[in-house]
Formats: C-alpha cells, sequence, structure tokens
C-alpha cells in the first residue's frame, strides 16, 4: 500500500504543468471599454435626445420593437445585432450625435475611445475572397473590398480613418457605411471593408482604370469579393 502511494505521487509530479490561462485578455478589456463607452453616451443623453435616437434609426428598427427599447443603451445593443456598429465601426453613432447636438460626447466620450495614435490590432489569416470573419450577416445587400495599400508600416486610427473616409468620398456615400473587418502586415497592408453592393461598381471602374485618386491613396490593387484582383498602376 505504502509502494502504491509513493508510485502515485511520483506519477503525479511528473505529470506536465497545466497552462494558467489569463482570466482577463486584451481583448475582455477592449470588449469592456466598447461597452463603457456605449453606456456613457446612453446615461448622458436626455429622453428627448434618446427618442431622436430612435427617429434617426427608425428605417433599421421597427417601430413596435423601438418602443420596448427605453435607453439608448438597449437600441445600441439593437444595433449591434443588426451590425450597424461594432467597436471598429462607430461612425454611425458619430453622425447621430452630430444631427442631435451632441459633439461634446463625440469630443468626450467617442475620441478617447479611439484615438487616432490607436494601433488597430492585425489579423494575420485575413485571406482575401475566402474570409469571412467579421462579414456583413447581409451578404445579399453588401460586399467585401479588399484595398492592398502601400506606404502604410503600421495600421493606427488615424491612417484608417482616413482610408475610410477616402473610399467613402469616392464612391459618394457616408463613412458609416463603410465597415472596417480587418487588415494583414506584408510588404504592403492587405484592409477587408465591406460596403454596399451597389457602390462596387464605381470602384471597380476607378482600379480598372487606374485613377489617381486610387494612386494618391496609395491603394496598388482591389478586389471585390472572390473576383480577379485588380492592379492599380502607379503612375
Amino acid at each position: 500500500y505504502v509502494l502504491r502511494c509513493v508510485s502515485s505521487s511520483w506519477f503525479n509530479s511528473m505529470a506536465a504543468p497545466v497552462p494558467v490561462r489569463e482570466r482577463i485578455t486584451d481583448v475582455d478589456r477592449r470588449h469592456f471599454d466598447f461597452m463603457q463607452t456605449l453606456q456613457r453616451i446612453s446615461e448622458a443623453l436626455t429622453e428627448y435626445e434618446t427618442k431622436l435616437v430612435k427617429l434617426y434609426c427608425q428605417h433599421l428598427i421597427p417601430k413596435g420593437t423601438a418602443e420596448k427599447l427605453k435607453q439608448a443603451i438597449d437600441v445600441f445593443q439593437k444595433l449591434i445585432e443588426l451590425d450597424k456598429i461594432d467597436q471598429e465601426n462607430l461612425d454611425f453613432i458619430e453622425e447621430i450625435l452630430e444631427r442631435i447636438g451632441r459633439q461634446d460626447l463625440i469630443r468626450d466620450v467617442l475620441r478617447p475611445f479611439q484615438p487616432p495614435d490607436r494601433e488597430i490590432p492585425e489579423n494575420p489569416e485575413l485571406q482575401p475572397g475566402t474570409s469571412q470573419e467579421g462579414a456583413s450577416p447581409d451578404v445579399t445587400t453588401s460586399s467585401s473590398a479588399y484595398v492592398v495599400v502601400q506606404g502604410v508600416e503600421r495600421m493606427i486610427q488615424e491612417t484608417l480613418d482616413r482610408l475610410r473616409g477616402n473610399l467613402a468620398s469616392l464612391c459618394g456615400m457616408g463613412r458609416s457605411q463603410v465597415k472596417f473587418r480587418g487588415y494583414k502586415k506584408g510588404k504592403s497592408i492587405l484592409v477587408h471593408f465591406s460596403i454596399p453592393r451597389e457602390n462596387t461598381a464605381v470602384l471597380r471602374h476607378m482600379a480598372d482604370h487606374s485613377d489617381p485618386r486610387l494612386v494618391y491613396m496609395g491603394v496598388k490593387s482591389l478586389q471585390i469579393d472572390a473576383e480577379r484582383p485588380i492592379e492599380v498602376t502607379q503612375r
């Protein structure tokens, strides 16, 4: 019996150590900060301003559903479910806040969550035309746009905002319609966006003709969904 106990203890001591999982990860903290940002905005809005938020979302949230959403945070949760906002795409909320005259919340709450020098986390597994991670759930009305950009060493918030704003301007749409889905580093940076399908034709045409505006942005190639990549000639 003593021998069995000793043998058991010896084998237990030789067992591989169990890895300790970090309880709170950086991803967790970013999620908490995101939710806290939405909470702070919600709590700062008056009852009348909350009604205005619902008004601006009535094309997305049916009246019967909106009436059950008592606070702005409930509306924001619905917008998350509808893929209108996420941690990297808050332009929709920013535009609403501008329209209801709450630029102070943009300055004091939204901007600190996405400061210009914040480095965007990379998705090294991103593959053009095949990756569905982060894709819009409504694939019938949106397309993936994969843009290869040169002259960018790292993706920070300011760079992403400028690139997204330029794409929105070129396509004649609001910046909130250009959703950032991820990027991957290489000799150049590959950036994945989703945009309304109806706006892909103009981008495709510009890439086909190596439009100077794309060249100025540093775009080397453009790929829509699983189509053939279009090389943009650098003049």
